[in-house]
């Protein structure tokens, strides 16, 4: 998620845009708003390590959901469990996790990444994009976390598939997709650039029938459903909505 306040990347990362990146986020607009995925994974990972070591005090006036991921774990979350946390950034969602729960977080931006191993040393970090499949040798998960992360998935189906093959059968998984709707400000496309000051990065929005048929293909099975906000876009002073998919394996 991106919309962050100038003050907050280092190296000007963040700061008014330049002409050149304007003029870029046009003609990314003409041809249809999406970047390859190559060149949006990049841009995902430039944008976030240079703001790492701001995010955890920028996190509060971002976004809205802590309170709702720690009432899915609190309630799913049993001795023994494992969890995979997808996106984890710096890992504070399963930073308060009992350490004898074993946690897997991924990342695209090593910067996040070493913030959450300095956090839960005993946790497993890795690099990983999750348009790959999960790795069959980290074993497979009791529980699973993909929040706010796939804002920027350009095949929802593919990744739903590859998390729902890290999960035990009966294993809990939340998810949140930016949920594309008629009449609401800035959801009513399927994709939406963004200006940065550096690379052009794309915010991918979905429906609620394309993320339904998407759970189904994916041999999950929806338990709870809602649209509630997300995070703040704060150049655009605009709420960005998820749709929160509580699902498990079949």
């Amino acid at each position: 998620m991106l919309g962050f306040p100038a003050e907050a990347f280092p190296g000007g990362c963040g700061m008014p845009v330049p002409e050149r990146s304007r003029s870029a986020a046009r003609a990314l607009a003409r041809a249809g708003g999406t970047v390859s995925r190559d060149a949006q994974e990049e841009g995902v990972k430039q944008v976030y390590g240079e703001i790492a070591s701001a995010y955890e005090a920028l996190f509060p006036a971002l976004h809205r959901y802590e309170e709702r991921v720690e009432r899915f774990l609190a309630a799913v979350v049993a001795p023994g469990a494992r969890v995979l946390d997808v996106g984890c950034g710096p890992g504070l969602h399963t930073r308060g996790l009992d350490v004898s729960i074993a946690v897997v977080g991924t990342d695209l931006s090593e910067d996040m990444l070493a913030l959450a191993r300095t956090a839960r040393p005993g946790g497993a970090w890795h690099v990983h994009s999750y348009h790959q499949p999960i790795p069959p040798d980290w074993g497979r998960f009791t529980v699973a976390l993909a929040i706010g992360c796939l804002d920027f998935c350009d095949d929802l189906p593919r990744v739903l598939k590859h998390l729902a093959e890290a999960l035990e059968p009966g294993g809990k998984l939340l998810f949140t997709v930016l949920e594309r709707r008629p009449g609401l400000d800035g959801h009513e496309a399927p994709v939406q650039p963004i200006q940065t000051a550096g690379p052009a990065v794309t915010l991918h929005l979905y429906s609620f029938e394309e993320t339904a048929r998407a759970v189904t293909e994916a041999g999950l099975l929806p338990r709870t459903y809602a649209h509630a906000p997300g995070w703040v876009q704060l150049t655009e002073q605009r709420t960005m909505w998820f749709g929160w998919w509580e699902v498990e394996r079949r």
